[in-house]
C-alpha cells in the first residue's frame, strides 16, 4: 500500500512503525499490507483512480473453506409456561389458589417487569415457540425473462434482418416483463445469464447485458422491433440484409440535419432503398487512418432517408468526419433564453433612462441661492450695466 501524507508518503516497504506519531491519527495500521506472501496479495489487483478517471478499487477473490454448523433447535425442546417451575410448591395447598390468581395478575399488570424468561424473546417479549419470522421475498425489480430460441418476437426479426439462429444468440435475449408486447430486447453472456437464473431473489440486479432492439408500431415498419443504435455494432456482424456500406459523401448526407432524398445518394444504393419497406437499416463507413468504422442507424421512409440516432451522437460522428457540428435543440433553446434576457435588460435600461429624463424636466427651472439671510431669485433679477 502507499499511504501520502502532507510531508511525504509511506510505500509498501514500509511498516506501521515508521508512521510517526502525529500522523497516526489519519494512518491505521491495516493500512499496511505486510507480508505479501502470507495474504497471497499476488492474486490479487488494485486500480488506482488516477489511471483511469474513476474511484480507486482492490479486486480479489473470496473463497469460503468452512461452513459454520449451526445446532438447530427442536420445537420439542423448547419450553412453553407450562413446563415452568411452580413457584408455590412450598405452600399449602390451601393458599395455591389465591396465590397463583395473585400472581397472574402482577403477570399481567407487570408490563415494565426486565427479568426475561428462558423461553422468551428479551426485546419482543413473545413466547420464542410463538414467534413467526418474515421469510425474505427478494427484491422488487422487474424480472428478468430469457426468451426461448423459438419464441415469435423473434420471427419479424429474423425475416427483416436477416438473422439466423445459428450465428445469432437468441438463448440470451432477455426482457423485463411478462407481457405479449415487448418493450425492448436485450442480450447478455452465458456467464451473466446463469448467474441471473440461479440468484433471481437473492441479488439486485438493476441492469445488465446490451440494449439490442426496441418495440415500433406497424405504422412505421413492418417488422415489430427496430434496431438501436447503441446495439448496432453487436447485432450488425449477424445480419445478412438491411446492411450498406456507404461512401462519406452518403454519410455526411444522413448526418445532416434534414431528410436525404434517396437519389441524392449513390445509384447502387438508392436503388436497393427504394425498392426495401420502411424501416431501420444500417449505413457503415469503413475504417480510414486513425478515424475508426462508422456505423449508424438510419430510418429509410418512401423517398428519404435520416439518421435515427440522438443530436450528441449526430455530432460525434459529424466531428469524426471533419464537418461542422449542428446546434442542436438544446443549444437553440439556451441561446434563445440569452437573448431573451438581453432584450428584457436593454428594455429596463431604456425604461429608467426615460423615467430619468422625465423626472429632470418636471423640476423647477428656478434656482435658489442663499447667502447669509437673504434670498436672491436667479430668474427675476435685474440686469446690471456697468459702464
Amino acid at each position: 500500500a502507499v499511504v501520502s501524507t502532507q510531508s511525504g508518503h509511506y510505500g509498501r516497504d514500509n511498516k506501521f512503525e515508521e508512521v510517526e506519531d502525529r500522523h497516526r491519527k489519519a494512518i491505521a495500521p491495516t493500512m499496511f499490507s505486510g507480508d505479501a506472501a502470507v495474504h497471497n496479495l499476488q492474486y490479487c489487483m488494485r486500480v488506482y483512480p488516477h489511471l483511469q478517471n474513476t474511484g480507486g478499487f482492490f479486486i480479489c477473490i473470496l473463497e469460503k473453506q468452512q461452513v459454520e454448523e449451526r445446532t438447530q433447535v427442536k420445537a420439542s425442546e423448547i419450553e412453553t409456561i407450562a413446563d415452568l417451575p411452580d413457584k408455590t410448591e412450598n405452600k399449602d395447598e390451601n393458599e395455591n389458589e389465591e396465590s397463583k390468581s395473585e400472581e397472574a395478575k402482577t403477570k399481567e399488570n407487570d408490563d415494565d417487569s426486565t427479568e426475561c424468561k428462558p423461553n422468551i424473546h428479551k426485546d419482543t417479549n413473545v413466547l420464542v415457540d410463538k414467534m413467526k419470522w418474515k421469510n425474505f421475498q427478494g427484491y422488487r425489480e422487474d424480472p428478468f425473462i430469457f426468451l426461448k430460441p423459438d419464441a415469435s418476437a423473434f420471427d419479424s426479426l429474423k425475416d427483416f434482418y436477416g438473422l439466423s439462429g445459428k450465428n445469432f444468440p437468441f438463448s440470451n435475449i432477455y426482457v423485463r416483463s411478462q407481457e405479449t408486447k415487448q418493450r425492448n430486447l436485450s442480450v447478455t453472456g452465458d456467464t451473466i445469464k446463469q448467474i441471473i437464473e440461479l440468484n433471481t431473489n437473492r441479488i439486485k440486479v438493476i441492469q445488465c447485458g446490451l440494449k439490442l432492439f426496441s418495440y415500433c408500431k406497424e405504422e412505421f415498419s413492418p417488422c415489430n422491433y427496430r434496431l438501436l443504435q447503441e446495439g448496432v455494432h453487436f447485432t450488425s456482424r449477424f445480419m445478412s440484409q438491411k446492411v450498406f456500406q456507404v461512401t462519406e459523401k452518403d454519410m455526411g448526407l444522413v448526418l445532416s440535419g434534414t431528410p436525404t432524398h434517396k437519389t441524392e445518394l449513390e445509384p447502387e444504393i438508392g436503388k436497393s432503398l427504394l425498392d426495401m419497406p420502411k424501416g431501420i437499416v444500417v449505413f457503415s463507413l469503413a475504417a480510414e487512418g486513425i478515424r475508426p468504422t462508422i456505423m449508424v442507424t438510419v430510418y429509410s421512409t418512401v423517398n428519404h432517408v435520416k439518421s435515427y440516432i440522438t443530436e450528441e451522437e449526430k455530432n460525434h460522428y459529424r466531428i469524426l468526419l471533419g464537418l461542422e457540428p449542428l446546434v442542436t435543440k438544446r443549444e437553440e433553446k439556451k441561446l434563445a433564453s440569452l437573448q431573451y434576457h438581453q432584450q428584457k435588460r436593454e428594455e429596463t435600461a431604456k425604461r429608467i433612462a426615460a423615467e430619468k429624463a422625465a423626472a429632470e424636466l418636471s423640476e423647477p427651472a428656478e434656482t435658489v441661492r442663499e447667502e447669509g439671510d437673504e434670498t436672491v431669485n436667479s430668474v427675476n433679477a435685474p440686469e446690471t450695466i456697468i459702464s
